[in-house]
């Protein structure tokens, strides 16, 4: 009597591994400054929301426990968002997002090959945010640096195409902390960044 094959039973899908990828998307910067002198009085602050496209690439690692998958990943984004207006009749507001880094924690619960995570951490950014005096102080450029460095929170979802590759879709947000510039006293102009990134992104998982 012939003996029947057992069914093939599909492994489960696994997201343990080294991956690299890139991603895409756009971004939406927020540049403030403020400007007040020793004696309290101040200028309404101007704030200037910037937006454009980012890409860049990204490379991690997930370790999968049962249904719970936690990992690490770092990305390098370049930026294209710039916006410039007139804060008075004497001041240029200078604001640009050249670039933006993260190095990140993830958490999520597998559903077979979909990945719902939450992630957070670190944020390097090259940022302009700056205001130029064209009146009393001319040539005068009072900004927060060419740099800055924050935290980042947010959400994706991920699916596993097949065994190597995997695509994303995403969601961060992040904050740097308030810059004060004295150089010209008896002025203070305080500068405040954050932006947020919504972005699809491709892995290669090893």
């Amino acid at each position: 009597m012939p003996v029947k094959a057992a069914p093939y039973v599909v492994p489960p899908f696994n997201w343990t591994g080294f991956y690299i990828g890139a991603n895409a998307g756009g971004v939406w910067a927020k540049g403030t400054v403020e400007e007040t002198d020793v004696g309290g009085a101040g200028v309404l602050p101007d704030s200037i929301t910037k937006s454009g496209l980012i890409a860049g690439v990204q490379v991690g690692y997930n370790w999968q426990v049962s249904n719970i998958v936690v990992g690490v990943e770092g990305d390098f984004d370049f930026s294209s968002a710039s916006k410039n207006s007139q804060y008075t009749a004497f001041d240029l507001h200078n604001t640009r997002l050249s670039s933006l880094g993260t190095a990140r924690a993830r958490l999520g619960v597998t559903f077979d090959r979909w990945l719902p995570y939450i992630t957070g951490g670190v944020a390097f950014a090259s940022l302009k945010n700056e205001l130029i005096d064209t009146g009393g102080l001319v040539g005068a450029t009072m900004n927060r640096g060419n740099s800055a460095t924050g935290w980042t929170v947010g959400g994706g979802l991920e699916y596993g195409i097949d065994n190597h590759w995997s695509a994303k879709i995403e969601y961060l947000y992040a904050k740097f902390p308030d810059k004060t510039d004295s150089s010209q006293a008896p002025y203070l102009f305080k500068f405040t960044d954050s932006l947020s990134v919504a972005r699809v992104g491709i892995n290669y998982r090893f």
